[in-house]
């Protein structure tokens, strides 16, 4: 059970439900904070986790939409799993939740609940892809959702807008998943192996494509994914190994995908400021400082576990080594 429902579990659904009508002031006060709290029990009832995307379509359904300011929307169950399952990705030893999750009510009513949530995940890069990397994150999402009944039954989410660091974005993008391990994933176990049509349009050898890959622009320090850059296609690619209707967002030159959208080619310059108010990223920094992560970074390098349990901080990948000794710069940080 994901760690925000576990906090919820020991607040009072009584009083979180009088803090929020005695904020808003409604006519009718019982009412109000009878659905308040039926906005609570039905989150927590619901058993949601944002990690156990097999259970999506309880949760969501055709019409509901997740967006992150950094990648664009996703809309309706099976995308949305296909992109949070990201972190499942081979470039991951493991990517789980972690602690220190604290929720924050907006808006709990009969028409519409908000909900914003915020926390902690850890993840640790593959040291056989890209530089061997342990790193903490503070997570946010707000979801918008409906109750249909007073028991908290009928869950259903509407929209999620989630909330990473842009700033943890780029390190991890440009930086973490910056090596030839990653790099030779996308151009021979996805490319070369499962995008013909791709290949073709675009000409490529598995020698080219790599030329032409390390002659893109790194994720910028925004931590935006949607634009011509590497990271567009690391994230991408992790989708394309198993579905090619994402092989266009590889591809090199412009092309639309089977919903006629063209990725990977220019920002659509969503900010966070776009999904979350001046209170709530706030809020997110708290939780962050809580955490003992830098409040703008919001995030920091935990210790790397070897195969066979040893631990350190070293970079030790082969792939990330030939990188660095085949002389191709990479930009250091105080953590990567």
């Amino acid at each position: 059970m994901n760690c925000a429902i576990c906090v919820l579990g020991l607040v009072s659904i009584g009083a979180l439900a009088s803090t929020v009508t005695a904020e808003t002031e409604p006519v009718d006060t019982n009412a109000a904070q009878a659905w308040a709290a039926a906005c609570v029990q039905g989150l927590i009832t619901s058993g949601f986790d944002f990690l156990q995307t097999e259970k999506y379509d309880l949760w969501y359904n055709e019409t509901s939409i997740m967006e992150l300011a950094q990648s664009g929307t996703f809309i309706g169950p099976e995308e949305m799993t296909e992109y949070t399952n990201f972190v499942k990705a081979p470039f991951f030893d493991y990517y789980v939740s972690g602690d220190n999750w604290r929720e924050k009510p907006i808006r709990l009513g009969q028409d519409e609940c908000v909900m914003l949530l915020a926390g902690t995940n850890k993840m640790q890069v593959n040291a056989a892809m890209g530089n061997p990397v342990c790193v903490e994150t503070t997570v946010g999402f707000k979801l918008h959702y409906t109750v249909a009944d007073l028991d908290g039954s009928g869950f259903l989410i509407h929209r999620t807008n989630l909330f990473y660091s842009g700033i943890f974005i780029h390190e991890l993008f440009a930086n973490a998943l910056n090596a030839d391990g990653v790099r030779d994933y996308i151009c021979d176990d996805v490319l070369m192996a499962n995008c013909p049509e791709i290949v073709a349009l675009n000409q490529l050898t598995s020698e080219s494509c790599k030329e032409r890959y390390d002659g893109l622009p790194d994720t910028n320090e925004g931590g935006y994914l949607d634009e011509f850059t590497t990271g567009c296609r690391i994230l991408h690619s992790a989708f394309a190994e198993t579905n090619a209707e994402h092989c266009p967002h590889l591809s090199f030159v412009p092309v639309a995908d089977y919903k006629d959208r063209i990725k990977c080619q220019e920002s659509y310059g969503i900010t966070a400021e776009d999904l979350f108010s001046e209170d709530e990223l706030a809020f997110i920094g708290d939780v962050a400082v809580n955490s003992g992560y830098d409040r703008l970074t919001k995030y920091k390098e935990c210790e790397y576990e070897r195969k066979g349990g040893k631990k350190d901080n070293k970079k030790t990948g082969k792939k990330y080594a030939k990188k660095e000794k085949a002389g191709k710069k990479t930009k250091k940080t105080n953590l990567f």
